[in-house]
């Protein structure tokens, strides 16, 4: 707080003018089954706006007086959000809050349930996963990466319980996740277009990383880009050569028909 009572902008108490309860601050709306995707869209669209800290509860309800006033004003806008950004028939269903942790917390309780049927969807996903024809490699890569991110949410890594344990338990297990996501990538990615690729990337030793994989196929689906183009513009150049003898022909046809002796008419 300011000498005046102000807010400083860097505070996430601070709402800006362009800060209204009827804003749409994600174009990802809750219909149910899109909970992991949504809930990721509000996460990222509240930390940029150094709100997310009232939704998971590490900024906590204040005791003084004239802090508390903020905290309701901030509360009551990111209920407005959260709702906002739901299917108005589904928001119709959400019981009434004033803080916006708690309709966060049943939300994620009502729909990021990791039930047998569910994990076991997501698995599936995965594992069918392939770049088709028409898909380039940045959009296959997110959506792989998304079926990831959804399944480690429903079921998070072991780690150690204990605290005692020295043999970074935790790392060991993102490397074999990691691993996993690589050998995935490479194996449902177009073969017709990136076999040989693939084959390096997979014989490698040690092994390539996967953003060291992401970034190689992407650079060879820029080259094969470029030398499609460059294929096309060839091409069009050879037929824009081409049609100059058609048309000098057409000319000098033209022009002898005009043509007449000044002796005999």
């Amino acid at each position: 707080m300011g000498d005046e009572g102000k807010i400083d902008p860097s505070s996430p108490f601070y709402l800006g003018s362009g800060n209204q309860l009827g804003n749409l601050i994600t174009h990802v709306i809750l219909k149910g089954d899109n909970y992991l995707s949504w809930s990721r869209a509000i996460t990222l669209s509240l930390k940029s706006k150094r709100k997310f800290g009232f939704v998971d509860g590490t900024i906590s309800k204040p005791t003084e007086k004239k802090k508390m006033l903020d905290w309701d004003t901030v509360n009551s806008m990111l209920v407005s959000w959260i709702l906002r950004a739901i299917e108005p028939k589904l928001a119709a269903s959400i019981p009434f809050f004033d803080e916006a942790k708690r309709p966060w917390d049943y939300l994620e309780k009502r729909y990021c349930e990791a039930s047998g049927p569910r994990l076991q969807q997501l698995r599936a996903s995965i594992i069918n996963c392939k770049q088709l024809q028409n898909m380039s490699v940045e959009d296959y890569y997110n959506q792989l990466m998304g079926f990831f991110d959804d399944l480690v949410r429903l079921k998070p890594p072991h780690g150690c319980d204990c605290g005692n344990c020295s043999c970074n338990v935790a790392a060991k297990y993102e490397l074999d996740r990691d691993e996993e996501k690589l050998h995935q990538f490479l194996v449902n990615i177009d073969d017709a277009k990136y076999a040989v690729v693939q084959t390096n990337l997979l014989s490698q030793q040690p092994p390539a990383t996967l953003d060291r994989a992401y970034q190689a196929l992407l650079q060879e689906e820029r080259s094969r880009n470029i030398a499609q183009t460059k294929s096309h513009e060839d091409k069009a150049e050879a037929h824009v050569f081409a049609l100059p003898d058609r048309g000098k022909q057409f000319f000098v046809q033209r022009d002898k028909l005009r043509l007449f002796c000044s002796h005999c008419k």
